[in-house]
């Protein structure tokens, strides 16, 4: 457990250090856009890894339904029909995801 709480600090702290070298040189900026995705991926891969160690767990089901309505509307909004009013809220999913699973993780006491 004390593994992936240090694998997800780290994936949260890399977008975060190059945004604000971004105030320094400003190609960093994109550089911490991109990064988000990495972040989200490894997030992904600490939820998987999550699961298969707390599979009764309530939260990591609703974190992976969560993720499955985020792909799935993001493909519909974006190849079937597209739809203004749901851009919005699906930019902002991710950031919404990843507090989501870092809560799970930080908050899951491990027994002794």
């Amino acid at each position: 457990m004390k593994d992936l709480k240090t694998t997800n600090t780290i994936a949260i702290l890399i977008p975060l250090a190059l945004f604000i070298i971004g105030f320094i040189e400003e190609g960093f900026f994109y550089l911490a856009a991109y990064s988000t995705m990495l972040t989200g991926l490894i997030q992904l891969i600490i939820g998987i890894i999550f699961w298969i160690k707390y599979n009764s767990n309530l939260h990591i089901k609703i974190y992976f339904i969560s993720v499955t309505l985020f792909f799935g509307l993001w493909y519909h909004n974006e190849n079937v029909y597209y739809m203004d009013k749901l851009t919005w809220p699906l930019i902002y999913s991710p950031l919404v995801l990843c507090i989501y699973i870092s809560a799970i993780i930080y908050t899951k006491k491990e027994k002794p």
